[in-house]
């Protein structure tokens, strides 16, 4: 069995990396949360998530309903954050859009930003 997400992310997992996964019952998109073994595996997700930005549901399952192709967005790799981080990070992401800050991630339950254009010595970790 593949993961058709780590596939499109040129990542090498097996059934084995996953502790354990289920859906968040929730109402519309109902996110899967998942549970790796290893933090490698994780990491190197992570590491590589930014190629899922022009990836669609519809591209990794092709054979999924009608309604599924039509309603199909982007796959998104986050975070399970608290509330009181993911409260930071979205604060920290309007303040991206509005222009203040130049990039904002966040790497196992820490927030990180880019003030200026040039990647290193402007990353600050909040």
């Amino acid at each position: 069995m593949k993961f058709k997400q780590a596939e499109a992310l040129n990542v090498d997992t097996n059934p084995n990396d996953v502790e354990i996964s289920h859906k968040l019952h929730r109402k519309g998109i109902k996110p899967i949360i998942v549970k790796f073994k290893s933090d490698k595996v994780k990491a190197r997700m992570y590491k590589e998530r930014a190629k899922l930005k022009h990836v669609r549901v519809s591209d990794l399952y092709p054979d999924s309903t009608a309604a599924t192709r039509i309603e199909s967005g982007r796959i998104y790799l986050n975070e399970n954050l608290t509330s009181y981080i993911r409260d930071i990070l979205k604060q920290a992401n309007q303040k991206r859009k509005d222009g203040l800050l130049t990039a904002v991630w966040s790497m196992d339950g820490k927030i990180f930003v880019r003030t200026s254009p040039k990647p290193g010595k402007s990353d600050h970790n909040l």
